[in-house]
């Protein structure tokens, strides 16, 4: 039996990790890292065989405790709640961590064009944490997933079943979006064969729409008319923040550049298009109108 620390296991790709670990034919002993482990969510993994254990990223001498034995890591970080310094630090801390231990095969979340020069605080601290990695030596593959498809459901769900669909994308212009769990797919596909992925960094993608296609699309699903709204980029940077709109300027002069086909017949991973999304979703309920 093989040993794998899984950080942010209670967060939406850790727990996709988690999920397909369970679902593989591997017998995997799992250590869910958390912040609370009394939390629900903690809980809930314990009640499916994870072994919960607790600590901060960004504490070394506790990193170096939860990496000592185990054969793999998967790491995940996050600027959301402490920046992306900090976001840094939870990467490099946890790398360094298992490059000490000797740890067989480390898998690292970033983000798509990491490496593009892109400006964006939250693409260059992953960045960062990739180059840590690459210094180290670890044998590493690095997942650099798009927008997620989650994103709709977390921040435009309300808008969304009001008939509207806002964002502050460009007309005519491409949005890359992966789902999440496809991220969990890909990883242990990598974990079970590091000959081929270790060295590897594989960006993800799903499927690529402009806004007129996202609204049509949930439109289609819903059962009723959908809005594409273009929101004006700076009436939104006074509600999300100047990274959050600084990244949209982003999507609308430059944007991810994904092969979306590649990934399946160079690593025989098979990403889930916007549609099958929705129709998997728990969250956009398809409504019996709009059965086909």
């Amino acid at each position: 039996m093989k040993t794998i620390l899984v950080t942010g296991a209670t967060g939406t790709q850790g727990g996709a990790v988690v999920d397909h670990l369970l679902a593989s034919g591997e017998d995997w002993e799992i250590h869910g890292l958390t912040r609370d482990a009394s939390s629900d969510a903690a809980r809930e993994l314990e009640s499916r065989g994870v072994t919960v254990v607790e600590g901060e990223m960004t504490d070394a001498d506790r990193m170096v405790e939860l990496v000592d034995g185990v054969d793999a890591v998967y790491c995940v970080t996050t600027f959301f709640e402490d920046g992306p310094e900090v976001e840094s630090q939870q990467g490099i801390t946890v790398a360094e961590a298992a490059a000490d231990a000797g740890v067989e095969h480390f898998v690292y979340s970033s983000v798509g064009s990491a490496d593009a020069d892109t400006g964006l605080e939250h693409f260059e601290s992953k960045y960062a944490v990739e180059q840590r990695i690459a210094d180290l030596g670890l044998p590493a593959t690095v997942v650099r997933p798009v927008f997620f498809m989650q994103n709709f459901d977390y921040m435009m769900r309300e808008d969304i079943e009001d008939g509207r669909l806002v964002m502050p994308l460009d007309e005519g212009v491409s949005l890359a979006v992966v789902d999440a769990h496809d991220i969990g797919q890909t990883v242990v596909r990598a974990l079970e064969h590091p000959d081929q992925f270790a060295g590897e960094t594989i960006t993800l993608s799903g499927d690529e729409l402009t806004l007129e296609e996202f609204a049509a699309a949930f439109g289609d699903h819903l059962g009723y008319d959908v809005e594409p709204v273009h929101a004006d980029l700076e009436a939104y940077r006074e509600t999300a923040g100047d990274e959050m709109a600084d990244m949209f300027q982003w999507f609308n002069d430059v944007g991810y550049d994904v092969d979306v086909a590649a990934l399946e017949s160079t690593y025989g991973v098979e990403t889930t298009d916007f549609e099958s999304y929705l129709d998997e979703s728990e969250t956009w309920r398809r409504a019996p109108a709009a059965s086909r």
